[in-house]
This record gives C-alpha cells, sequence and structure tokens, in this order.
C-alpha cells in the first residue's frame, strides 16, 4: 500500500501538469464559446483538485506546503481563466502560466518529500516488525523455561519415588533369578523326558514307514498283474471285432452265392422250358415229315397211275426231297443241341449241388464260428468281471495305503511340531540363562552407576540454580521489550492509519484517472467535430470570398452565419466593427479561421501528450506491479527466515530437555536412567513367561490331542489287523492292543504332568512378577 501511495502523488503531478497545457492551450478557443462548457470544465478541475486536497495526508512534513501548493495551484487556474476570459493576448496570462510551471515544479518537490517519508516510515515499520519478533521468542523461551523448571520439579519428586520402588523391584528381582534358576533345572529334566518320548515315537514312525513300503510294493505289483490282464483282455477283444468282421465278410459271400444260386436255377427254368417247347416243335415237325412220307408215297402211287403227269410230280418230288433233306438236317442238328443241352442242364444240376453242399458246409462252419465266439464273448465278459473286480480291490488297498500315509505324514507333523517345541523350549532355556547372566552383570552396573549418577546430581542442581538466575535475567529484559513493545504498537496504530489514508488516496486517484479518461474521449469526440466544422468553414470561405466580390449582401449572410456557428468566439465591439467594415470582417475571420487551426494542432499535440501520459502512467503501474512481487518475494523469504528460526528454537528446546534430563536429582542409590533400563527389563521378562506360559499351554494341548489321535489310531489299526489274520474273538484283540502302546501311554502321561507342573510355575512366576 506504501509503493501504491507512491504512486499516487506522482500520477496527481502529472495529471495537473498535463491539465494546465491543455488548458493553456484551449483557453484561446474558449474564450468566445458558451459559458455552459466553460463552467463544466471549471467544475471538474475544481472537483479533482478538492479531491486532492481532500485526500491529501494530514501529518507533518511536505504534505502540508504540497496541499498550500495545490490551492495555489487552484486558484491561479481560476486567475488564468477568468483573465483569458476577459483578455486573451494579456501578459498576464503568460506570466500566471509561468507560475504554474513554478507551482508544479514545487508540487514535484513535494511529491519527492513524501516519496521519502513513506520509505522512512517502511523501514520504521521492519524494524518495528523484527523488534515484535524477537520479544515474542523472548516471551516464547521464558515461557518454555518456566514449564522445563516445574516438569523438572515435577520429575524430581516421580523420580524419588521410583527410586524407591526400583530398591523394592531389585529385591523382587533377585528371588525371581534365584525362582528361574529352579525353574531352569526342571525344565531340563522335562526337556530330556520329552527327548526320550520322541526317540520312542520316531522308532514307531520308522516301523510304519517300513509296513508302508511294503504294503506299496504289493500293491505295485497288484497293478502290472492288473495292466498285463487288461492288455490280454485288449487283444482278445482285438481277435473278436477280427472274427466279426470275417464272419460279416463270410455272410455277404454266402448271400452272393445264394443269389447266384436262385439266378442260375431261374436260368434252368427258363432253358427247360425253352427244351420242351422245341421238343413239342420236333414232334410237330417229325409229324409232319411222317405226313410227308405218307403223302410221298401217296404220290409215288399216284405216279405209277398217272404216268403222264410224272414229269410234273418229278419235279415236285425233288423240291420236297430237298425240303424233306433241309427238314431232316435241321431236325439232325436240333437233337444234337437238344443233347448238348442236355448234358449243360445235367453238369449245372452237378454243378448246384456241389455248391450247395458246400453252403451248407459254409452254413456250418460259420454256425460253429458264431458258438466259438459266443464263448470267446463269455470268456471275456468274465474276464471283465474279474478285472473290474481286481481293480476295486486296486483302489481299495490306494485308499488304504493313502489313509495311511495320511497318518504317517500327520504323525510327522505332530512329531516336527514336538521337536520345535522342543527347539524352541531348550532357545527359552538358554534364552533365560543368558538373561540371568546379563541381570547379574547389570545389577553390578548399576551399583558402579549409582555412585557415578551421585556426583552428577550434585553438579545438576548447581546448573538448576544458574538456570533460575537466567530466568529472573530474562524476566527483566522480557519486561523492557514489553515496554519497547508497547511504543512500537503505538508506532505501527499511526502507521497503519496513515496506510488507510493513503489506501482511500489511491482508490480517489484511481476514480480521478477514469473521469480523465473519460474527459480524454469527450475531447477527442469535440476535437473530430471541430474538424468537421473547419472543413466546413473552409468550404464556405471559399464560396465567401468568390461571392464578396460580385454581391456584398452575400458575404453579409455568410458572415452572419458564420457569427452564429462562433458566436461564443466573437466578441460584441468585433461584431459591430465587422458590419461596419466588410474588408475588417473579411480580416478578423481569416484571423479567427487561423486561430481555429492553431487551438487544432494544439488540442492534437496535447492529445498526443496525454497519450504518452497515460502510457508512462501504465507502465508505472507495471513498475509497481514488479515491487510489490518483489516485496512478496521478500517476505516469503522472511516467512522461510521464521519457519527456520522456529526450529531452531524447537532444538534447542530438544537440548535444553537433554541437559534437564542429565540434570535430574538422585535419590537412594539409582538414576531416572537407570530406573528406566530397569522398567523396560522388567517389561520385557514379564512379556517373556507370558510367552513361556502361551507356549507350554500350547504344548499341552498338542500333546493331549496327540494322545487322544494315537490312542484312537493305534486301537483302530490292532483290531483291524487281529481281524484280519486270526478272525479270533475281538475281546482278546483288544487287550493285545492295549498291551502294546502301553508305553506310549504312560510317556505321553509324563508329558501332560510335566506340561500342568510348568504352566503351574510359570503362574506362580507372573503372579510375583
Amino acid at each position: 500500500m506504501a509503493l501504491s501511495a507512491s504512486f499516487a502523488p506522482n500520477q496527481l503531478s502529472q495529471m495537473c501538469y498535463s491539465g494546465l497545457k491543455l488548458n493553456e492551450k484551449r483557453l484561446v478557443f474558449l474564450t468566445g464559446r458558451k459559458r455552459k462548457g466553460q463552467n463544466r470544465c471549471l467544475w471538474i478541475v475544481k472537483s479533482v483538485l478538492d479531491n486532492r486536497s481532500s485526500s491529501s495526508i494530514s501529518d507533518n512534513g511536505a504534505t502540508e506546503p504540497a496541499r498550500i501548493l495545490l490551492e495555489r495551484l487552484f486558484v491561479q487556474t481560476q486567475k488564468l481563466e477568468e483573465q483569458i476570459s476577459i483578455d486573451p493576448h494579456s501578459p498576464l496570462v503568460s506570466e500566471l502560466g509561468l507560475n504554474l510551471g513554478m507551482l508544479e515544479s514545487d508540487l514535484q518537490v513535494a511529491l519527492v518529500a513524501l516519496k521519502k517519508k513513506e520509505e522512512d516510515l517502511q523501514d520504521t515499520e521492519r524494524k518495528i516488525l523484527l523488534e515484535y519478533n524477537e520479544i515474542n521468542r523472548a516471551k516464547e523461551d521464558l515461557e518454555r523455561r518456566e514449564e522445563e523448571i516445574e516438569v523438572a520439579r515435577l520429575k524430581q519428586e516421580r523420580l524419588e519415588e521410583e527410586l524407591k520402588q526400583a530398591n523394592i523391584s531389585l529385591a523382587s528381582q533377585v528371588t525371581e533369578i534365584g525362582d528361574l534358576k529352579l525353574h531352569l533345572k526342571e525344565r531340563d529334566q522335562e526337556i530330556s523326558a520329552a527327548r526320550s518320548a520322541l526317540s520312542l515315537k520316531e522308532e514307531e514312525i520308522v516301523k510304519m514307514q517300513n509296513e508302508l513300503a511294503k504294503k506299496s510294493e504289493e500293491a505295485a505289483d497288484a497293478e502290472s498283474e492288473l495292466r498285463s490282464k487288461a492288455q490280454l483282455l485288449d487283444e482278445a477283444n482285438e481277435i473278436v471285432k477280427k472274427q466279426e468282421f470275417e464272419l460279416q465278410e463270410l455272410r455277404r459271400a454266402i448271400q452272393k452265392k445264394g443269389e447266384e444260386l436262385e439266378v442260375s436255377t431261374s436260368i434252368q427254368k427258363t432253358e427247360a422250358e425253352k427244351l420242351k417247347i422245341a421238343e413239342a416243335n420236333l414232334e410237330k415237325q417229325a409229324m409232319d415229315w411222317l405226313v410227308a412220307q405218307e403223302e410221298l408215297k401217296k404220290l409215288a402211287e399216284d405216279t405209277s397211275k398217272h404216268f403222264g403227269e410224272a414229269n410234273e410230280t418229278v419235279e415236285e418230288f425233288g423240291r420236297v426231297k430237298k425240303l424233306l433233306a433241309d427238314v431232316r438236317f435241321e431236325l439232325v442238328s436240333f437233337q444234337k443241341a437238344l443233347a448238348s443241352s442236355r448234358q449243360e442242364m445235367a453238369d449245372r444240376e452237378q454243378l448246384l449241388e456241389k455248391k450247395l453242399l458246400d453252403l451248407e458246409e459254409q452254413r456250418r462252419s460259420v454256425m460253429s464260428y458264431m458258438t466259438s465266439l459266443k464263448d470267446a464273448k463269455i470268456e471275456v465278459e468274465s474276464e471283465r468281471v474279474k478285472l473290474r473286480v481286481a481293480e476295486a480291490r486296486n483302489k481299495e488297498l490306494e485308499r488304504g495305503l493313502s489313509m495311511e500315509k495320511e497318518l504317517v505324514g500327520e504323525l510327522q507333523k505332530k512329531l516336527d511340531m514336538e521337536r520345535s517345541s522342543l527347539q524352541q523350549a531348550i532357545q527359552e532355556m538358554s534364552a533365560l540363562q543368558e538373561e540371568l547372566n546379563r541381570k547379574n552383570d547389570e545389577f553390578r552396573e548399576k551399583q558402579s552407576l549409582l555412585q557415578i549418577k551421585e556426583s552428577e546430581l550434585v553438579g545438576a542442581r548447581l546448573e538448576i540454580q544458574h538456570l533460575k538466575s537466567e530466568l529472573t535475567s530474562l524476566q527483566l529484559i522480557l519486561e523492557e521489550k514489553d515496554l519497547e513493545l508497547s511504543s512500537a504498537r503505538k508506532v505501527l496504530e499511526e502507521v497503519n492509519w496513515e496506510i488507510v489514508e493513503l489506501r482511500g488516496i489511491m482508490n480517489s486517484r484511481e476514480n480521478q484517472l477514469i473521469q480523465a479518461i473519460s474527459m480524454l474521449e469527450e475531447k477527442d469526440e469535440h476535437v473530430l467535430a471541430m474538424q468537421h466544422e473547419l472543413n466546413d468553414t473552409k468550404h464556405k470561405f471559399s464560396e465567401a470570398e468568390a461571392v464578396l466580390e460580385r454581391i456584398v449582401e452575400v458575404t453579409n449572410a455568410v458572415v452572419l452565419s458564420v457569427k452564429d456557428e462562433n458566436y461564443d468566439d466573437l466578441s460584441a465591439h468585433d461584431y459591430t466593427n465587422h458590419q461596419m467594415s466588410q474588408e475588417k470582417s473579411a480580416d478578423n475571420f481569416k484571423w479567427q479561421k487561423k486561430q481555429l487551426e492553431t487551438e487544432l494542432k494544439f488540442m492534437l499535440e496535447s492529445l498526443r501528450t496525454k497519450e504518452m501520459e497515460v502510457l508512462a502512467a501504465q507502465r508505472a503501474l507495471t513498475f509497481k506491479d514488479e515491487e510489490l512481487k518483489m516485496v512478496v518475494g521478500k517476505l516469503d523469504a522472511r516467512e522461510q527466515e521464521l519457519t527456520k528460526l522456529k526450529d531452531e528454537m524447537i532444538r534447542d528446546r530438544d537440548d535444553l530437555k537433554q541437559l534437564y534430563a542429565l540434570a535430574q536429582e538422585k535419590m537412594g542409590e539409582k538414576t531416572v536412567g537407570d530406573l528406566a533400563i530397569e522398567k523396560l527389563q522388567l517389561e520385557a521378562a514379564q512379556l517373556e513367561v507370558e510367552a513361556a506360559t502361551g507356549a507350554l499351554y500350547k504344548l499341552t494341548e498338542i500333546s493331549r490331542e496327540l494322545l487322544y489321535k494315537s490312542s484312537l489310531s493305534i486301537d483302530v489299526d490292532y483290531d483291524t489287523e487281529f481281524f484280519e489274520h486270526n478272525g479270533s474273538d475281538p475281546k482278546i484283540n483288544m487287550t493285545n492292543g492295549s498291551d502294546c502302546p502301553g508305553e506310549i501311554k504312560t510317556e505321553v502321561g509324563r508329558l501332560l504332568a510335566l506340561t500342568e507342573k510348568l504352566v503351574d510355575e510359570a503362574g506362580v512366576i507372573g503372579s510375583m512378577s
């Protein structure tokens, strides 16, 4: 906020300077304008200056002359405007302009002084903050030290009580060490007994493993036999399948031969029918031949009667003889064919009879083969049944073997558990022995350390007195720092009040900047309107010059129109002179035109300067933003330094705690460190005793389960073996089985008794501790 406040006066000076220049350039033009616009500009300048004067800092130093200078500037601007409105060409106008420049330089000097004051305020603020932080740290240190002293007193009282209890606990530890020695001896005896029981169980497991190996060999032999039988059955099945295939082929061949026989019999029947027809034809031909011979005889008789007609009949008779010879030849050939066909029929009948005999023989062989196949199938089915029975037996044997293997595995696991428990017990024994030796050594070391700690306690008391004296001195320093803090707070409140005022000034200046920008925009619009008016006036002036040479009345009308537009620029005296002489009015018109052009140029230059000032203000704003970022970065660095200082304070506190721990008072023959070590040792011993009791309880449960399972398995095994081998009375078998595992039961009973004793002793030790 101080940086933003430092920016505001510079901005104010720039705005005032640019406003004065603009007013100085515009005043010549504004003399002939309407009073409404002039009143508006004056009101704006007045409001800006009122705001500046009202928002200025009311402190001592360079703020009061800045306010006086602003008031003087406002008064002189009013005078300048009044003088310009009266007479724009008077020498007082230039003097007032020079006075305004001098006032502006004075304002800049005042603003530089304000900046210096702001920097001084910032430096004082930083110093106050540093002192305030130092005072807070000192207060915190004092409070911490007071708390540490109180804690040290409480620890001293508590340590006295703990030393008394430690002496009592040492006496109880001596008794516990004796009890532990007795307990170790008993555990040695129990471990030896458990080892002997484990060796017996291992021998039994070895026997059971040998029996399992024998049974597994028998099962392997049975499996090999079953496999060979299965192979034979597979081969027999393949042979039966081949024979069935051959039988099917024979049946098909027999069917084909039967079909061929049926075809041949049908052919024989057709041939026999043909032979019968041929025989009938032959008989008819023979009868015809006999009839022809009788006719020939008759003809011969007739020839003798009719010799005359013999020549004719001879020819006919020759023809008939030829016919008879042909018929005779045909009959002979047909008889030969009949004879050959009869022989063929006879041969075929013989072949058919032979084929029928062969078929009957084949049918008989097929029937015998079918019976043999049925017998083979029956044998195969019987072999399959035997195989199934053998497989069922094999599965039962495998189940028995798996059950025995599972039992052996369970027993092996139990043995491993017992071995591990024995090893744990041995390790516990060794650990207890080591603890005994360590406690004896610690007891001796504690006695030697107690003497050293007594001397250290005296030194610690002296250090506590020295710390108390330091605390009183620190309290006095704190009181002084409190007084300084109160004064610094007052200064800080004043600075905060100034910062609040500067913030208000900054806000008002921002609003004024916005108003100035809006005014600039209005002026730009006004300049554009003036340019349009100038163009119109130039055009009208050219027309007026052309018309003035010819018609005076037209020029008077043009002058009147120009007079209406620029009524504010012309005075009453100029208007009367213009009416008197046309030449003077034309000269005045030209002079006004030039004046307007110069005003426009000045306005454009002022606008450019305003733009440059706005750009400079923007650059200044960016520069101030960068400065703010730098300040924020510095604040972050300060925060990091504060965190580092806090960490250092925490480290110092820890170091002080360590010193107080070393300087704690001693009571009796024990220090705090020794008591803490003894407490930890006692807690560790209690935890070890609890772990030992838990392990013993687990051992008892495992031994009971072993006894129960082993008794059940042994009884079942012996019962089954005697029932299978002897087939005798079950009562006798039970008595024999109970005699055999009696040793195991007695050993397990001893184990249970030993574990119960251990549990009872562990409970007694736990209650003592």
